[in-house]
């Protein structure tokens, strides 16, 4: 798969450290049979909208009658999220793309495009889709039967009680499907909280995995001649073994 990196650059997808890690979590689930259930506590810009996406679209692609959602806490972070998928089709060899039927800004459906009927009926293609929501939306998908279920930024859904309910409701709780819920954090309380607590306390279904900042290798810069640790600093290297250019990356994000 082909991916845009952050200098805007066309790059083969090699996973990183925190989406590998996550990768066998994910691998692990579907190996013992189970539903993948899991929850994610994130810094930012880690890259696992663009690790759900590529997994989602490997599942939705290689088998028949599959479907996949993002939903995600507003539109445009919806779209965001889909072009990955879409740029994963476009780029792929042609002998790795399934027939497409429709694709707009918010659906992926591969079947057989042919008009005629009879074409068709004797190969009709995958039948599988990927589609997009956003969270405004209290009944978000409370009509379809999704296998493959992302949930982005759930601390910041505008409705997140209504609308996981309605979404988590289109999922079978079946081997062979898949709920990730991703967030950054936003306070004490709600329903991103919440769900976190209780999978920490093994009241839920959902494995929690958090994955702290300093697990990024580029999360870093060089050292300054001037540079002086603070004694907080120095508390913060010794408990997470830290070094002095992620302790520096770190006073430039503060």
């Amino acid at each position: 798969l082909k991916i845009q990196d952050k200098a805007g650059r066309l790059v083969p997808f090699v996973m990183n450290k925190p989406q590998k890690r996550l990768y066998d979590l994910y691998m692990k689930q579907k190996k013992e049979g189970k539903p993948v259930r899991l929850i994610i506590l994130k810094a930012r810009q880690m890259g696992f909208s663009t690790l759900v996406s590529a997994l989602y679209y490997y599942e939705v692609v290689t088998a028949r009658n599959i479907k996949s959602a993002v939903v995600a806490h507003k539109a445009d972070a919806s779209t965001n999220i889909f072009n990955k998928t879409r740029l994963y089709y476009d780029c792929s060899p042609d002998i790795f793309k399934p027939m497409k039927k429709a694709s707009n800004a918010k659906e992926l459906v591969f079947e057989n495009p042919s008009t005629n009927n009879n074409i068709r009926r004797s190969n009709p293609g995958l039948r599988s889709s990927l589609k997009i929501e956003t969270a405004v939306d209290k009944n978000v998908l409370r009509s379809d039967t999704v296998h493959f279920l992302h949930v982005s930024e759930l601390a910041f859904w505008p409705y997140p009680e209504e609308s996981m309910t309605s979404a988590m409701q289109a999922v079978p709780n079946q081997p062979n499907t898949a709920v990730i819920i991703e967030s950054t954090a936003n306070g004490i309380g709600g329903k991103f909280y919440d769900e976190w607590m209780r999978a920490e306390r093994g009241e839920s279904e959902f494995i929690p995995v958090f994955f702290p900042w300093y697990e990024m290798d580029e999360y870093r810069l060089p050292v300054p001649d001037d540079y002086i640790c603070t004694d907080e600093e120095r508390e913060l290297k010794d408990r997470f073994h830290l070094d002095d250019e992620q302790i520096c990356w770190r006073r430039w994000c503060i």
